[in-house]
């Protein structure tokens, strides 16, 4: 182990881990700066262990191999002999060498050894094994040749405290990686159905704006963005967001209940009212920051017809495509001739599937089949 580590190493090497999951290829910066430090010719992390027709996912660190396997097959490691690896299901958070599991003499007759070891040149092992967020296994490995010396309890201790970063930032970054990925979900889903959203900070001023909503305030048709805030074409409208915007900002302040507030937005075109929803959001006022998220804004166009997926509406009540079809049609506010004529099929084709439709619904009429399509979308969305 590289006996003058600095502070700044030291510094580097966890910024490198806690930063890990971001990276195009997850955690190799952390690995590469644990090799060189640990004086290693190998380091891995294993996320997810080979099992089945799953090849894993593997994290490396190597001067001769890829940083990342994902569902891999290509190597013999994943492929055939992870289950005859010497190192498996070590206590948790207890850091062990290779020479703890199996004697040297006995490691060099192994077809592991022979195969996956020896062809890069990794004899001495040390592995801690750890729990991600949802409690499952994952571990970390390193590797060195067979000339250099085994790991001695200086640097099992270092690598033992550092394993508890390593499953704090692990666990953190899945978090993380997960609550994007419902956040990116969200926000698609939300534009799909022209839904817009305003997202405004802790003084009422506007932070960011999905798809849809910037194609409302483009069109300027009684909503528009002013000086970083929302700004209403009618005064007495605009007067009254700006009340139920400060209710809410200064009922976050003393930590109290914050109300939802509603109000319709009348557009100088003539065209249906914007239907605007205020809803505060949980916020800590312990950790809170400057300029951060504390109100969503929804804007509802009434002339914009949702989108209805046919793929969701199968999925949903086992229709068949052409059920599925009609079911669109009939909920985009088309009548039963209009929706057969739209999909070029016979009228009497139409009402049968319109029977079907009704017998896998649990409905018998036209306007309650629209009535629950529609609900059942709002609620997914």
């Amino acid at each position: 182990m590289k006996q003058d580590l600095t502070i700044p190493e030291y510094s580097e090497l966890l910024g490198s881990l806690y930063g890990g999951h971001i990276e195009e290829d997850p955690y190799s910066n952390f690995l590469e700066l644990l090799r060189q430090i640990m004086e290693c010719n190998f380091a891995s992390m294993t996320l997810r262990e080979p099992v089945g027709d799953d090849g894993g996912l593997l994290f490396i660190a190597s001067e001769t191999l890829q940083k990342t396997f994902i569902d891999s097959h290509d190597n013999p490691y994943t492929d055939q002999y992870y289950t005859s690896n010497l190192m498996t299901n070590l206590p948790w958070g207890e850091v062990q060498t290779l020479d703890q599991c199996t004697p040297y003499a006995s490691l060099e007759q192994t077809s592991l050894y022979k195969m996956c070891m020896a062809p890069i040149n990794i004899y001495h092992m040390m592995g801690i094994d750890l729990r991600n967020t949802n409690g499952q296994r994952f571990t970390v490995r390193l590797c060195r040749p067979k000339q250099s010396e085994n790991f001695n309890k200086q640097e099992k201790k270092f690598f033992e405290e550092l394993g508890s970063h390593i499953q704090r930032a692990v666990s953190n970054g899945i978090q993380l990686i997960q609550m994007d990925s419902e956040r990116k979900l969200f926000a698609k889903t939300i534009s799909g159905r022209s839904i817009g959203t305003i997202t405004l900070d802790e003084r009422g001023k506007v932070i960011s704006c999905n798809i849809a909503a910037n194609e409302m305030l483009q069109e300027k048709d009684g909503i528009a963005i002013v000086n970083d805030f929302i700004h209403l074409h009618a005064n007495a409208a605009r007067d009254l967001l700006n009340e139920y915007i400060e209710e809410v900002i200064e009922a976050q302040r003393k930590q109290d209940q914050a109300p939802v507030r509603a109000l319709a937005v009348s557009r100088p075109s003539g065209k249906a009212d914007y239907e605007l929803l205020i809803k505060p959001m949980a916020i800590d006022v312990m950790v809170q920051s400057a300029h951060t998220p504390q109100i969503m804004v929804f804007i509802s166009d009434p002339e914009k017809k949702h989108e209805i997926d046919i793929k969701m509406l199968i999925s949903l009540y086992s229709l068949t495509r052409a059920e599925a079809s009609l079911a669109k049609n009939l909920a985009a506010g088309y009548s039963l001739d209009q929706s057969a004529s739209n999909l070029g099929i016979a009228r009497n084709t139409a009402r049968a599937q319109l029977r079907s439709i009704f017998s896998k619904t649990g409905v018998n009429q036209q306007s309650m089949l629209v009535s629950l399509i529609l609900k059942s979308l709002a609620t997914i969305s």
